[in-house]
Formats: structure tokens, sequence, C-alpha cells
């Protein structure tokens, strides 16, 4: 993976930037306020970080910052896991905008990308450590963090493990307090659910049972109506007279003359079909009336049973088939109730597992961690000692938790004597601004075998040194960038000295507005000169040879 090109527009106070990061060590040097750290801010944003309106150069209606990388394998992965993929010979660019209300927008490649996309990709880009990432060092969780990157791949598996029997554990555990806490309501629900469920069986509901009770019951209630009107039609369809006859009548004369003609025979035929289809319905007409029998006892039979399926429903749900969901509901009730024991048996053997997995897994780990804490212990003390701190004693202690949390069985300090006869004390207790930057940058070397390949990008982390100091702190960043790219914001020239590729940058004012330029210093005397200012404050010829030497040391 590797930083190929940051294009800045209307970032901060920089209106157009367009920087080449090189292979090896990229420095970044500029008089306080010149908006070094703006443009690391420019970087951060590309890679997910939140920015405000603020941040839009004053009259521009939006900051755009592009960034382009040349991928490696880690980093196309990342990039699958998020959703994008590349063809072979792609690199990455990422666009990333902010407008003046406060929208924001960023694009992989073309396709819209949010910001916590950016910042997973981001992990696999970049690590940006800036006077802030020090005081980290003081915090137990980045000790536990640098301790589990130096154990590399298996401490990422145990801690992984760790954490999923950690979550595995408190879901089963607050299963099984629910269920055992459920016990004096569970007892009500259940007598509730069997009083229900009795009460319906005896009821014993039919689905559509309650249409077809309504449907009699109008026609009990409406009998001699519907008596009389059966009779009318009975009287007109088979009385004298009446259809029947006329029917038979017209059939019979119609069939006399059928032979005459084939249309006399259809309408012969068809008079004798209607005649029996009359039949029919006088047949049905009479049984009709044989069924409405105002039999006052079936009417009281009907409403009282009308009456318990509505007070069903009412109790139960809307409609009978609602009632019998509902009766289901309570069989399964009482059949979870009745393996209540069986299941809080089954937790309780299911917790004792998951214990016995999340003990195994801290263990492992502890064990990897402590491992990893002495080979940490040595290589700190050796690069503490190319940096300038010669008699400094570092250390990793670690503390039994009471439990075992997400992190594992353990919390971890890291401690230094910075000087012969002082005891070693946590680093806040310790150190000055300056020795933490360096504390810092030991660690950052120590891991660096250990880490992904991301570009180490290092916002003035040497504040608070200076002199020699300065000079090994300069060739331990020179030799991890023989490794991996380092990009570098410095006010040191010990440090600047070793960049191969070196910007500067310089504020202006124009039109009443103060602008921020990058200048690319390719040109030896021009190096010289930004190396002079960073020494003396002004390009002297006692600082230019300063500077030269410096260079030519380098």
């Amino acid at each position: 993976m590797r930083l190929l090109r940051l294009t800045i527009d209307d970032f901060g106070l920089i209106a157009y930037a367009d920087v080449a990061f090189c292979d090896g060590l990229t420095v970044f040097s500029g008089e306080t306020g010149s908006g070094k750290t703006m443009l690391l801010g420019a970087l951060r944003f590309a890679l997910g970080e939140r920015a405000e309106t603020e941040m839009i150069r004053a009259g521009a209606a939006r900051a755009r910052v592009v960034l382009e990388i040349e991928p490696d394998d880690a980093l196309r992965a990342r990039l699958t896991e998020i959703g994008f993929s590349l063809a072979d010979d792609d690199d990455v660019i990422v666009t990333r905008e902010l407008f003046a209300a406060g929208r924001s927008q960023a694009r992989i490649n073309g396709t819209a990308a949010s910001a916590s996309q950016l910042r997973t990709l981001a992990l696999a880009v970049a690590d940006v450590v800036g006077q802030h990432d020090a005081l980290r060092l003081l915090t137990p969780a980045f000790a536990r963090e640098v301790i589990d990157r130096f154990g590399g791949s298996e401490s990422g598996e145990l801690r992984t493990g760790l954490r999923r029997a950690y979550h595995d554990l408190t879901a089963l555990r607050e299963a099984l307090d629910d269920l055992r806490a459920d016990d004096g309501r569970a007892l009500a629900q259940r007598e509730f659910a069997r009083y229900a469920a009795a009460e319906i069986d005896a009821a014993a509901p039919v689905p559509g049972e309650d249409d077809r009770l309504r449907e009699r019951r109008e026609i009990l209630a409406n009998a001699e109506r519907i008596m009389a009107a059966l009779g009318g039609a009975s009287a007109a369809l088979e009385g004298d007279g009446g259809a029947v006859d006329g029917l038979g009548t017209a059939a019979a004369a119609l069939g006399s003359v059928a032979r005459f003609g084939t249309a006399l025979g259809t309408l012969a035929d068809e008079l004798a079909a209607a005649q029996s289809d009359v039949n029919e319905i006088a047949a049905r007409l009479a049984r009709e009336s044989e069924a409405v029998d105002a039999d006052p006892a079936e009417l009281e039979t009907i409403l009282a049973r009308l009456d318990t399926l509505e007070r069903l429903k009412k109790k139960y749900g809307g409609s009978i088939a609602a009632v019998l969901e509902t009766r289901a509901g309570f069989a399964g009730r009482i059949e979870s109730d009745a393996t209540r024991a069986e299941r809080i048996a089954g937790l309780e053997r299911d917790v004792r597992r998951a214990e016995s997995e999340l003990e195994e897994f801290a263990a492992q780990l502890s064990a990897r961690r402590r491992a990893a804490a002495g080979e940490i212990e040595a290589l700190v003390g050796h690069e503490l000692h190319a940096l300038a701190m010669p008699n400094a004693r570092f250390s990793v202690v670690f503390e039994m938790l009471e439990r075992i949390s997400a992190d594992g069985a353990e919390r971890a300090e890291l401690r230094l004597a910075p000087n012969p006869g002082e005891p070693e004390r946590p680093i806040a207790k310790s150190i000055s601004g300056g020795e933490l930057s360096r504390v810092l940058l030991a660690l950052i070397v120590a891991i660096a075998d250990r880490r992904e390949r991301t570009a180490l990008v290092f916002d003035e982390i040497d504040a608070g040194i200076g002199g020699a100091t300065a000079v090994t702190v300069g060739a331990r960043l020179a030799r991890l960038a023989q490794a991996t790219q380092v990009v570098v914001v410095t006010h040191l020239a010990q440090i600047a000295s070793l960049a191969h590729t070196h910007y500067a940058l310089r504020k202006r004012e124009a039109g009443g507005m103060t602008f921020i330029d990058l200048e690319t210093l390719d040109a030896r005397q021009a190096r010289l000169e930004e190396i002079a200012r960073m020494l003396s404050g002004a390009a002297t010829p006692v600082s230019l040879e300063h500077a030269a030497a410096l260079v030519g040391g380098a």
C-alpha cells in the first residue's frame, strides 16, 4: 500500500495544494501557524474524520480533498469488506467534499461512500500519530492495544475469540436471569392461560359458525313473513292456473305441431324444460317452508350461542379465527411453562460451559500478552537508549481484574524510570512532554515489523525535543521510512534534513485574506534555505553552512 497524492481545494486556509508522497520520508515544515497541521487535517478528513464547516475556506462554497492510493492485497480486502471492488490495475481514489450547509459527501472510485466506510478504509491506509496520541500512552487501553499488536495474528485471533465468548456468556446470563426473575409473573400468566384455554375449549367455537347462526336467527325472527312469501310463491307456481300448469299446457300445444318445423320442436322442448325447472323450484319452496319452523326454543338457543361467541371474541380476538389463534398461543405458554425448570437447568449448563470457554481464551491471551510484553520491554529499552535516554528502564505491568471483561483478564500499564535511582512509575507520573514523545516513537519502532503495512503519519511528534535528541529521533524516523512510507510534520531541522521529499508551507495575505501555499523544495538550495530558517529563523551564511552539514550527514 502506498500513498500517491493528496489534492486539496479550499480546506481551511489552503486554497489549493497538490502533494505527491514519496516512498520514503515526506516532510512538511513551516513557521508556527503556517498550516502544517491543517494539511494533515485534510488527510484525516479524506479518511473519514469529522470536519466542521469552519474548515471551508472563507468565501468558498465547499472544501474538497482527493486522496490517491496504490492498493496492496490488504487494502483490496478491506475495500471488498465494505462493498467496493477494484480492477487489478486500478488505484484507489477517495474524494470527499464538505459544503457550507454542513453536508458532506464522499466517493471511492466514483461510488458513493459513507464516513464510516472511509474510517474502515483508513485502518488499512494510514496510522496518524499526533501530540494527542502521546497522551494515549497514559491509558491502559493503549498499553493493551500495543501489546496485542505486537502479539500479531495469534493475539488477534485470541482476542476475537475472547470477545465472542464474552458476548455469548453475557447473553446466556441475561437469558437465565430473565427466566429466573420471571417466576412470579409467569405463575399468574400460566394460570390465566389455563383458565382462558379451558373457557375457549368449553365453548368449542367453529370457524364461520357465528355467520351461520346470525343467518338462522334472521330467518326465525322473520318466520311469518318468510312463510307468507314462500306460500304465495308456491301458489303462483302450483295452484290452479299456476305457472306449472300453464307451461305444461303450452308445451303440449306446441308438441302437437312440432313435427311441422324444427323451430316448433325446439320451442316445445324449451317449454317442457322450463316446466321441469319450475317444478324443481316449487319443490325447493316446499322444502324451505318446512325448514322455516318458528320454534321459540331454537331461536332462544341460537341467541344464547351467539352471546357466548361474542363474549369470546371480545375477550380473545375480533373473530372466531382470532380466538382459536389466541388459544394456540395459550397452549404454547402452558407448554413453555411446563418446561421452565428444564430450560433453567439447560441455561445453567450453557453458562458454565461459556464461562469455561471464556476462562480458557483469557488464560491463553494472558500468556501471549506476557510473552509479548517481555519482548516489548527489551525492544523499547533498546530504542530509548538510542533516543538519548540511556538509563531509562521501561516495563509493562499487569493487574488482574476481579472479573474477565471483553478485553481480557487484566489491565496493562506502561511504566518508566527515566533516570538512575528512580523507581519505575506509571508514565503519566514519570516523564516530560519530550520524553513522552520519545517513548511513543520507541513503541512505534518496536512494533513496526508487527503492524499492517500502512503509512505512518506523524504530526509534530517531535514536540519538546531538540539538539542531539532531535538527531536520534530523525534517525529513527528515517529507519522506519526504509520499510514503510513515513509522513512527518516537523519544526526540527534535524528531521527535515533526512527527507526524501520536502514541502514547506508559507502563509501570505492577499486582498485582505490569508492563504497558505505549499512549496515543493526540489532544488537543493531551496531546501538548504528552509533548513537554515528552521535552525536560526533566517538563511544566514552560518545557518546555511549548518544546514549543508546536516543534509550532507543525512
